[in-house]
């Protein structure tokens, strides 16, 4: 009976070209709708992040303990921005997601937008190029995905960068401690009391 056949090796993926492959799609899409145009980035995402995995694989190191540290720390991180901060977060989750009804902004934040970016900013990049590249480049991300909302608002659009990119190197942390399904965790807790909590009390 004879050997069976490898299957041969796909083009082993960069890190940081695959970021630029991002930021062509980011600028690509810049005249589509703020939702339509989310959806196609973090899909972007999700889709490199699968193509690098057949090489490396994905090393989520789940367990119920890794969960609940990683979303107590993004409770611990967000909740007083949304108890403070909670007019400024309903005007720039509106801005963010003028069309989005709740149930579709809480499906796109929970269940695509955190598990796509943590996949790529730390299982992929932060794994192949430390924490410092992740976090930076996770603002600079962040700054492509909101530029069509805040393109006319500098100030904002730097504030809201400088704080993801703060948010970014929160998550790296977590992940660099616990692991990817912390980070993820982490993710989906910060992105519910951030963009989705004020986007529920403003009615």
């Amino acid at each position: 009976m004879g050997a069976k056949k490898r299957k041969p090796a796909l083009p082993a993926l960069d890190p940081y070209l695959a970021f630029l492959i991002f930021a062509g799609v980011g600028v690509g899409t810049l005249r589509l709708g703020m939702e339509v145009r989310s959806v196609i980035l973090w899909s972007t995402l999700l889709g490199l992040c699968l193509y690098h995995a057949e090489e490396r694989g994905i090393e989520a190191r789940y367990s119920l303990a890794n969960l609940g540290y990683g979303a107590a720390v993004g409770l611990i991180v967000s909740l007083p921005f949304a108890l403070l901060a909670g007019d400024a977060l309903r005007a720039t989750s509106a801005k963010l997601f003028p069309a989005a009804s709740r149930a579709a902004l809480f499906q796109s934040l929970v269940f695509l937008a955190a598990p796509a970016e943590e996949l790529y900013f730390r299982s992929f990049l932060q794994r192949e190029r430390g924490l410092p590249s992740a976090a930076l480049l996770y603002a600079l991300g962040m700054a492509i995905l909101f530029l069509p909302a805040f393109s006319g608002f500098p100030l904002i659009l730097a504030a809201v960068t400088a704080a993801m990119g703060l948010l970014g190197f929160i998550y790296g942390y977590v992940y660099h401690r616990h692991g990817l399904s912390a980070s993820i965790a982490c993710h989906v807790v910060a992105n519910a009391m951030l963009f989705f909590a004020p986007f529920l009390l403003g009615g």
